[in-house]
């Protein structure tokens, strides 16, 4: 389970999101739908990173995840064994979660979205998880490695440290407490999920990455020229001037979009299906170091070998998605995607929504956030197809479904955002109840109904 609470972020006053294997976040525009996921996302990230696992000098005096550490750092240092029973370890680590979320709310969140601590003063996210604990050797191994001073084993529900640091180590009850917060900083990292975002700007990245390039490339010209003497340069003027702002999962699509080259090298752990965005856009994408070209999937007639940034927006929209199934995406990994339906026809729109459950059931954990009732509707026959009903598996191939894109209801979670919060859909066997949508569809029905029968009077009266 994670669950996330969120306060006075941008238009967003209070609203609690519970993740499920695919999550769905609709609403009218400017509800604060990407205030939610980014922020997200960037709390995840955060404490992903090996270089926050260790925060001890930002919580400070108080701390009580510090408090407890400094507690066992000290029976360690004198006794050489601590044993914790798990169930006290995970507490600690829930509440580590805790603290941390209140640091990144204070100190952090503002860089999220590339703007001033004033914007965010009174920001509160809370990021509530469960966790497991160790499940096999593979996870054991990592920690291990981890800490080389400190060995560490799990033995009947219990976590065990065993000290084994040389005897001329300053202030080793320090330098134990710093090792635990390392070891319950990677814990809850290899518990909460890896996270990686397709941003609504992601159409236009394509077309400006290599400018970015060149500028960031002239700046290394400029500050040459500054050290070899030829040139009198203000540097930091230079990147006031010449800099633009972007949100952080803009920059990393950005970033990830710089580096396709190498990330084609690679493959994903995970069998995931490229076909539906060949299908949808009637080919596919390679990357070197100078481009990113588009392919067409047509051997003879109409064929086409373009570079992505001639091809069409909805091309370009899908093709990090395409080589992050295809060489990035890992387990329990959360794929996060602004308007996945943007720029697609209502065909493919209904071809995303069996995309999205086809990367829940391989594996990943989805969050949308959507306008389109096509998407909703085609999910919601997604879960339909969970039930056992009579000629199913004829209905199945009249269709061209496969049981790999069936959706559990239990499986999905959904929200509308609207007046600052978030209200849960109601959700069962029969799929989404999407009010945001369904009042709308309603209401232009209604419209066009009447003015037939104003315009036809006659043949509508007839009929």
């Amino acid at each position: 389970m994670i669950k996330a609470t969120f306060e006075k972020i941008g238009p967003i006053k209070n609203a609690e999101l519970e993740l499920g294997d695919l999550t769905i976040i609709a609403g009218q525009n400017n509800t604060g739908k990407t205030y939610l996921v980014y922020s997200l996302y960037g709390f995840l990230k955060y404490i992903n990173e090996p270089a926050h696992w260790h925060p001890l000098r930002e919580f400070g005096e108080g701390d009580s995840t510090a408090e407890q550490l400094n507690i066992f750092a000290k029976q360690l240092s004198d006794n050489g064994v601590l044993s914790i029973p798990f169930k006290q370890y995970k507490r600690l680590s829930e509440q580590y979660v805790r603290e941390t979320s209140r640091f990144f709310s204070k100190e952090l969140i503002h860089n999220v979205f590339s703007t001033s601590k004033r914007g965010f003063a009174d920001a509160q996210f809370v990021l509530e998880m469960d966790f497991n604990g160790p499940t096999d050797e593979t996870f054991i191994q990592d920690i291990k490695s981890l800490l080389a001073p400190i060995s560490v084993s799990f033995m009947e529900n219990r976590v065990v440290f065993e000290r084994e640091i040389p005897k001329d180590v300053p202030s080793p009850e320090e330098f134990i407490a710093g090792e635990l917060y390392m070891y319950l900083g990677r814990f809850v990292s290899l518990e909460a999920p890896s996270v990686f975002i397709l941003s609504a700007e992601r159409f236009g990245i394509s077309l400006f990455y290599k400018e970015l390039d060149f500028t960031r490339n002239r700046l290394v010209e400029e500050l040459q020229k500054l050290s070899d003497g030829t040139k009198s340069f203000n540097p930091f003027e230079f990147i006031t001037k010449g800099s633009s702002r972007y949100a952080q999962p803009i920059k990393d699509n950005i970033d990830f979009t710089r580096d396709l080259a190498r990330i084609q090298a690679e493959k994903s752990a995970l069998t995931l299906d490229n076909h539906s965005i060949r299908k949808m856009m009637g080919g596919y994408y390679k990357a070197d170091s100078n481009d990113i070209r588009f392919i067409s999937r047509r051997r003879k007639d109409n064929r086409f070998d373009i570079p992505l940034h001639l091809a069409s927006s909805s091309a370009r929209g899908l093709s990090d998605m395409y080589f992050y199934l295809r060489h990035v995406a890992s387990p329990g990994e959360l794929l996060i995607i602004d308007e996945p339906e943007s720029h697609l026809s209502p065909t493919n729109q209904i071809l995303m929504a069996r995309l999205l459950a086809f990367c829940v059931n391989a594996g990943l954990k989805v969050l949308v956030t959507t306008h389109s009732d096509y998407l909703i509707k085609e999910i919601n026959n997604l879960i339909m197809l969970d039930n056992d009903f009579e000629g199913k598996e004829e209905f199945l191939t009249k269709h061209k479904y496969t049981e790999h894109e069936r959706l559990r209801p239990d499986a999905v979670k959904a929200y509308t955002c609207e007046a600052g919060t978030l209200k849960t859909c109601h959700i069962d066997n029969t799929g989404i109840d999407m009010p945001v949508f369904d009042d709308a569809i309603d209401k232009i029905n209604q419209i066009s109904n009447e003015l037939a029968f104003r315009v036809m009077p006659g043949e509508t009266q007839n009929d």
